[in-house]
């Protein structure tokens, strides 16, 4: 550091963040390896063979919703890396409120998905556990980025609380 430079201060990353993106990677991974529905073909007594069970993932499944939900996991994963690659000017982007927003939609979107209106209507179709734990995954998402938001919000309650100190002149003098 040279002379007269003060030091940066680091932006933090904070515990809600790490939430959101530890969730956005849960959700990136239960998208593409894990099954959320499956469709049980219903036996027929005249045929010989059995029914056949099939079983799809996110992406396969979701046609419309799995780009709400790679666009949510690309929000959370890119506010951490936004914060950390801000640390040579100590300032801070506020990317909590958009996390929280996408997390909030994906969650309602992949609740009505999941739980109400199951993507193929016309066959028997069940939810499989990537189906719940992706849903837990959104909403990990959202409550990360609202837990973030209050921590930036407790961190500028106690830096406009901390007391100012004041400019002196080398004399001694006060500055007016």
């Amino acid at each position: 550091m040279a002379a007269g430079e003060s030091p940066v201060r680091r932006p933090r990353v904070y515990r809600g963040e790490l939430t959101s993106a530890v969730s956005a990677l849960a959700l990136l991974a239960l998208m593409f390896l894990a099954k959320w529905y499956g469709v049980a073909g219903v036996p027929d007594p005249s045929a010989a063979r059995p029914a056949t069970s099939t079983a799809e993932n996110a992406w396969n499944g979701l046609t419309v919703v799995r780009w709400v939900m790679l666009i949510t996991i690309l929000v959370a994963l890119g506010s951490v890396v936004l914060h950390a690659s801000q640390r040579s000017h100590g300032t801070r982007t506020d990317t909590s409120r958009v996390v929280v927003a996408v997390g909030s939609v994906t969650s309602v979107l992949l609740l009505y998905r999941v739980l109400i209106d199951l993507p193929q209507a016309t066959s028997v179709t069940d939810q499989k556990l990537g189906a719940f734990l992706g849903l837990m995954a959104a909403l990990g998402i959202a409550l990360g980025g609202f837990e973030s938001v209050g921590e930036q919000r407790t961190l500028a309650r106690a830096v406009s609380l901390r007391p100012r100190r004041r400019n002196r002149v080398a004399s001694g003098r006060r500055a007016r």
